[in-house]
């Protein structure tokens, strides 16, 4: 049964309640929980931390990390300013407190690690949040309180340890905004959202020649920058792959390309999300126009020493079986 961590904290400063201690005092140890993305669902056992509003606090989970896992990890808070909720994309290695925690700590100015800010891996733009019931605002801004520090040790434990779990931080607003039951039914949705993988469709273009394959090197604005790939890019809403091929290859290159043959269908796990390519062998009469857009390099490839290239995970088994074919 998947293992959640689930943790609130107690009152603090002027907020004589801190309405995630309730929500997760209350909160069920066993959870069905239902696939988003597709067919399947589970039930998930439910692990209840109320956290001191301190340095303690702060760095529990963290501690915990070197001890054991669990297969989630979803800190809430209270945002006093807030009328909605506030999904915490970053948390800041800076502690600027406006007010003392519970300990009497108060530090302004103050660095957490030096190695700058921890971002949550989760492919939460992928989650269709906006067309959610309750309605969630995407933050960059945990406050550099308690909130911040919690969400940075706990992330940095999370890559120092190199382990895929899914975690953020949710920050909730006064319960006169924000009923304990919206609450309850936005962290279900949250957490079936951590723990499921969205499945992303990706139609890939590949151009052959006497000197092999062509391939392409992700510019440093990019996702993965500096990998090398297969130009295309995600099949949206209601298009075929064969109308995402084109359509990518116009973007990204300023071509127009026509489709040969496709090439298969290829399956990949990321720790955060199930990647199905759909690649086509694909020619262009304009090739001489051809522009790079969103690539800083491209190169033929020919041969398996072409393999130690610094390849998306994604495409190497596509590399592979090419290489096969034209050996």
């Amino acid at each position: 049964m998947p293992r959640v961590l689930l943790t609130g904290f107690g009152p603090f400063g002027s907020h004589e309640i801190n309405p995630t201690e309730s929500i997760v005092s209350t909160f069920p140890t066993i959870l069905p929980i239902k696939n988003p993305f597709g067919p399947g669902s589970s039930e998930v056992s439910i692990e209840k931390r109320i956290l001191s509003v301190d340095q303690q606090g702060s760095i529990w989970t963290a501690k915990e990390l070197e001890l054991r896992e669990w297969d989630a990890i979803l800190h809430l808070g209270l945002c006093g300013e807030c009328t909605r909720p506030r999904l915490e994309l970053l948390a800041e290695d800076k502690l600027d407190m406006r007010i003392p925690d519970n300990s009497g700590r108060q530090l302004t100015g103050v660095v957490l690690s030096g190695n700058g800010d921890q971002a949550s891996p989760l492919p939460i733009k992928k989650w269709g949040i906006d067309e959610w019931p309750i309605e969630v605002e995407l933050s960059k801004d945990a406050g550099r309180f308690i909130c911040n520090e919690t969400y940075f040790r706990t992330l940095e434990a999370l890559e120092n340890h190199k382990f895929a779990i899914p975690c953020l931080f949710l920050h909730l607003p006064k319960t006169e905004f924000f009923s304990q039951q919206d609450a309850t039914t936005l962290i279900r949705q949250l957490l079936a959202h951590m723990l499921y993988k969205p499945l992303i469709r990706v139609a890939a273009g590949i151009f052959t020649s006497e000197e092999g394959f062509l391939a392409m090197r992700r510019g440093d604005d990019e996702p993965k920058p500096g990998k090398w790939e297969f130009p295309g890019g995600t099949i949206e809403a209601n298009e075929t792959p064969e109308q995402a091929v084109v359509r990518e290859l116009d973007e990204e290159l300023g071509i127009e390309a026509n489709i040969v043959k496709k090439a298969g269908v290829w399956h990949h796990n990321y720790p955060f999300i199930h990647v199905e390519i759909h690649g086509y062998i694909v020619e262009s009469s304009n090739m001489d126009a051809l522009q790079l857009q969103v690539h800083s390099e491209m190169k033929w490839i020919s041969s398996v020493e072409d393999l130690t290239l610094d390849w998306l995970e994604a495409d190497i088994p596509i590399v592979n079986d090419l290489l096969k074919s034209i050996h």
